[in-house]
C-alpha cells in the first residue's frame, strides 16, 4: 500500500497568508493538490495539517482523506514529515511526501512515481525536471525511522544524500515539480499560467 503524506501545516511567513487558501482555478490551492492526489494510483491520501488547520480542513471537505494535526508545525517542515508517518499504518509500505503548494503537478507524474517504485529494487523515488530534483519523494518504509529523527525546518533532503544509491532519478517534463509558491511574486507566475 502507498499513502500520500500532503504537508499543509505551515505558516506561509514569506507570504503572510495562507498560501493553502489561495484560490486558484475557482477552489483554494491545497484542493487542487489533494485532487491530484486522489485521482492517482495511491491507496491513502492523510493531510497534515497545523496554521489554520480548520480552514484547511474545510476546504478538503469534499475529498475522501485523513487528517492528522502537527502541533509543532510552527517548528519546521521535518515536524509535518514526522507527524503524517504517525498516521500511517503498518500496512503502508511505502510514503510519497506531497507539498500542499504545488498546484501545477501533474497526475501522470505522480503515477510514474507511483509505478517506478512498485518495479522494485530501490527504495526511493524522486522526479527530476531538466536535472533538478523536485516533489514529490516517495520512501520506502525502511526510511521512515530515519525520517522520524529528522529535526527542525528541513525535509528529508539529506536522508536522500546519504542513501543517493537508493534513489531512483525519474526524468519528467512537468514544471510542477519543482514550482511551489513560497512568494506572491510565485502566486502571480501560477496565475499567469491559467
Amino acid at each position: 500500500m502507498i499513502a500520500a503524506v500532503v504537508l499543509a501545516a505551515g505558516t506561509s511567513t514569506r507570504l503572510g497568508t495562507p498560501k493553502q487558501l489561495l484560490p486558484y482555478r475557482g477552489k483554494p490551492l491545497i484542493a487542487t493538490v489533494v485532487q491530484t492526489m486522489s485521482s492517482s494510483r495511491v491507496d491513502k491520501t492523510v493531510v497534515v495539517l497545523g496554521h489554520q488547520a480548520e480552514e484547511v480542513r474545510e476546504a478538503l471537505k469534499d475529498f475522501q482523506v485523513s487528517f492528522v494535526y502537527n502541533p509543532d508545525y510552527a517548528k519546521g517542515q521535518s515536524t509535518s514529515l514526522k507527524v503524517g508517518l504517525t498516521a500511517l499504518s503498518n500496512s503502508v509500505d511505502a510514503a510519497l511526501f506531497v507539498l500542499g503548494d504545488q498546484p501545477l503537478l501533474q497526475l501522470d507524474t505522480v503515477n510514474r512515481i507511483i509505478k517506478e517504485y512498485s518495479l522494485g529494487g530501490r527504495g526511493m523515488v524522486a522526479p527530476f525536471y531538466r536535472g533538478q530534483r523536485g516533489n514529490p519523494v516517495l520512501f520506502d518504509r525502511i526510511f521512515f525511522s530515519e525520517i522520524e529523527a529528522l529535526a527542525g525546518d528541513t525535509g528529508a533532503r539529506k536522508i536522500i544524500e546519504c542513501h543517493h544509491q537508493q534513489l531512483i532519478q525519474l526524468a519528467v517534463d512537468d514544471i510542477g515539480v519543482i514550482f511551489d509558491i513560497d512568494t506572491w511574486e510565485d502566486y502571480c507566475q501560477l496565475i499567469s499560467f491559467e
